[in-house]
């Protein structure tokens, strides 16, 4: 005896329209579909997938039956998407404007180990090592992702440049300009 789920109609667009989000991320940093600017970007990708799964919620005849199933169909649909842009939303910030990643970027680019004060300074014209680009810094040491050597700074072996690899892979799919070199 074998135990079929199949999930409704609604959940099923909901199920697809989270994949959307992601998917039409990527569409969109790319030509001929190419937006600029990055929150336009992120937000018509979410009304794009919210959209299209309106469409079949509302072309769904359970609906206008008021059939009590297909009002948690919906909440719980709803509830899929939303999990599904905050999710994206969180990854989209980390490779966007993520100081760290970015720094981590940035050495995984350096051939030779780099002495943290001028890298810092020439990473962050202006900041120098205070504040934000040394906290960074404190954060991608007790990760592991970088190594202090005395006075030299180099890319951890495996964790650090996998980081790096998938994070400039995702800045590619995403149309991010690279990192400073």
């Amino acid at each position: 005896m074998s135990l079929a789920i199949i999930p409704s109609p609604m959940i099923g667009a909901s199920l697809a329209a989270s994949v959307a989000v992601p998917v039409l991320l990527i569409v969109l940093s790319r030509w001929p579909f190419l937006v600029r600017d990055l929150r336009t970007r992120f937000r018509l990708s979410c009304f794009i997938a919210v959209g299209l799964w309106g469409v079949v919620v509302l072309l769904d005849d359970k609906l206008w039956r008021l059939d009590p199933k297909a009002f948690g169909d919906i909440a719980a649909g709803a509830l899929l998407i939303l999990s599904s842009i905050l999710t994206t939303f969180i990854v989209w910030i980390l490779v966007a404007l993520g100081i760290s990643t970015s720094l981590l970027v940035s050495l995984s680019e350096r051939a030779d180990p780099v002495e943290p004060q001028a890298w810092l300074a020439d990473y962050g014209p202006g900041y120098g090592v205070q504040d934000v680009f040394k906290d960074r810094l404190t954060v991608l040491l007790n990760s592991r992702a970088a190594l202090l050597n005395g006075t030299s700074l180099s890319i951890a072996s495996h964790r650090g440049r996998l980081t790096a690899w998938l994070v400039d892979i995702a800045m590619v799919y995403f149309g991010f300009p690279k990192a400073k070199r």
